[in-house]
């Protein structure tokens, strides 16, 4: 065989030494296919804010609440049917994040939200802002615009929580006639002002931040003025949540 010189076999070993310092790194820095994988891990998540791109997600200030709203077009977790025409309606939603709270100007009182992320809510009619988040439809509303929550998540009369001094008033059906069998003439738009109390709030904070309990609990009728409150449809009749401030008298 023909003999390799030694010069020759030392050139080509430094050589060899060369390429592998040269590629060594190289094959660190991109390891296998899994290892890489691995480190990029899962893609970060992308926000946005009415089809702007944002930094991170959106963090309520105050006593703002962020909600992400059920769709019109389709039935609630509770089963109940949004339809389209109701959209100005009170509606449910899912609370996202809620702020810290207010402080309030008067008596430097935190005054904390009443909800908190993950709660299932009831909003009022006309309540807050609008927005597109994440491609999805959500709603900016103070707790002052919240009706009230459903425990569990299961939209019922009984499972409903009114916020601060709010009530929730099964509505009375109307007298068709008068205890001496007199006929009574009513409207079709006449609204009920009386009904059962099904569920009371907490009561009303006040200004240093103490909650001033509601004088009127379930299992009472009130009486309360015709504009009062906002209707709301759940199982088991027509509901309206008005204020405890609003009702005329109890029994």
């Amino acid at each position: 065989r023909k003999r390799v010189p030694a010069c020759q076999i030392r050139e080509n070993t430094m050589a060899g030494v060369a390429l592998a310092c040269v590629l060594g790194p190289v094959a660190y820095s991109l390891g296998s296919p899994t290892a890489a994988s691995a480190r990029r891990g899962a893609p970060a998540m992308q926000y946005s804010l009415n089809n702007y791109p944002l930094p991170g997600p959106l963090s309520p200030v105050y006593n703002q609440a962020l909600v992400k709203l059920s769709r019109s077009d389709e039935t609630t977790t509770g089963g109940l049917f949004l339809a389209a025409e109701e959209k100005e309606k009170p509606r449910e939603g899912v609370v996202v994040e809620a702020g810290p709270g207010r402080v309030h100007p008067d008596t430097g009182a935190t005054l904390p939200t009443a909800v908190k992320s993950g709660d299932l809510v009831l909003l009022g009619e006309f309540a807050g802002e609008k927005v597109d988040y994440n491609g999805a439809s959500h709603q900016f509303v103070s707790d002052d615009g919240i009706l009230g929550t459903f425990k569990g998540g299961v939209v019922q009369a009984d499972t409903f929580c009114p916020l601060r001094d709010r009530l929730l008033v099964r509505l009375a059906e109307a007298q068709s006639e008068t205890s001496s069998g007199i006929a009574l003439a009513t409207g079709d738009d006449e609204a009920a002002t009386q009904g059962e109390v099904v569920a009371a709030g907490p009561g009303r904070m006040t200004s240093a931040g103490e909650v001033v309990p509601v004088g009127i609990s379930a299992g009472e009728h009130v009486l309360f003025g015709k504009y009062a409150g906002a209707d709301v449809s759940l199982p088991g009749g027509k509901f309206k949540v008005v204020h405890a401030s609003d009702c005329l008298a109890k029994w």
